[in-house]
């Protein structure tokens, strides 16, 4: 999930969310861990923004937002890129502006993309709906619960949306600054926010806040490591972390010392695969995580 903020007339580009497995019950505070390279795709694809694991079909799908992030122009597409880093169809889907993130539930892709919700008919390849959301600023991120519920953060107008039985409305529309990455436990919706800079936990029921990191930069993607209270975070403006237990986090990497930039990320445990998204470097580049 993406996003672009306008601040002294500087366009400060800043990214969305994140999902994998289950938790562990144990804790090890003392970990350490380093990650990587083990490939990149072509430069094929158009400013690369969110990047997504479906596993009943072992294929990625990756947002391509095409340079403007709030510019309704038509030229926003989603891709198909193997697991081992080929792009299989550069344009499955078309007909979007600015894609964002993503989230899969069952048969179903759904995409954020600007002011709608974009559902994907994944098995026909066609976009099914769109979703408009009324008022909305930029669609970022997204997230699904184990109900199959949605949530989605606006991050121009810092609020974060659910979407239920086929229809939007605001969750949550206070104490956000500029929030983006997603990441939905059983009972609490993890949030990564460029403005703050922070990670924190929203109780799902009471919607009571706790900070779990901060010092992340422009906060965009969540991660969940499969161990317990280990999530990797990206900064959009191209570093990794790594968000311990403590809550303290640890850089994993730079390539912003590159100028490569670091967007919405994805981990896949089972292959122990990280993904992440480049950006204006239009490609997408896999790590491989250890201790």
């Amino acid at each position: 999930m993406y996003k672009f903020l306008i601040t002294l007339s500087i366009i400060t580009l800043t990214l969305s969310a994140c999902s994998s497995g289950n938790r562990k019950s144990e804790t090890d505070s003392s970990k350490k861990f380093e990650i990587t390279e083990v490939w990149r795709t072509d430069t094929l694809l158009l400013t690369s923004e969110s990047v997504i694991y479906d596993s009943k079909r072992d294929v990625l799908y990756v947002t391509n937002l095409n340079m403007e992030p709030r510019l309704k122009d038509g030229n926003g597409f989603v891709s198909r890129v193997s697991t081992d880093g080929k792009i299989t169809d550069l344009h499955w889907i078309d007909g979007m502006h600015a894609p964002k993130g993503t989230a899969i539930v069952g048969d179903t892709l759904y995409v954020a993309d600007i002011d709608e919700l974009i559902v994907i008919d994944i098995n026909k390849g066609v976009i099914a709906r769109k979703v408009s959301s009324a008022g909305a600023g930029m669609l970022n991120d997204i997230t699904s619960d184990s109900k199959g519920n949605l949530y989605i953060t606006d991050s121009d107008a810092n609020k974060i949306l659910k979407y239920s039985n086929g229809s939007l409305s605001d969750w949550l529309t206070t104490g956000l600054n500029l929030p983006n990455g997603l990441l939905a436990e059983s009972n609490r919706l993890l949030l990564a926010s460029m403005g703050s800079q922070d990670m924190v936990a929203i109780d799902l029921n009471s919607k009571a806040v706790t900070k779990l990191a901060d010092s992340l930069g422009a906060a965009d993607g969540i991660s969940y490591t499969g161990i317990s209270d280990y999530y990797i975070v990206t900064d959009w403006n191209g570093e990794i972390f790594m968000v311990n237990p403590d809550k303290t986090r640890t850089s994993l990497l730079k390539p912003k010392d590159q100028q490569v930039n670091t967007a919405d990320c994805e981990y896949i445990a089972e292959k122990n695969l990280l993904l992440i998204p480049t950006f204006f470097k239009n490609g997408v580049i896999a790590y491989r995580l250890s201790e």
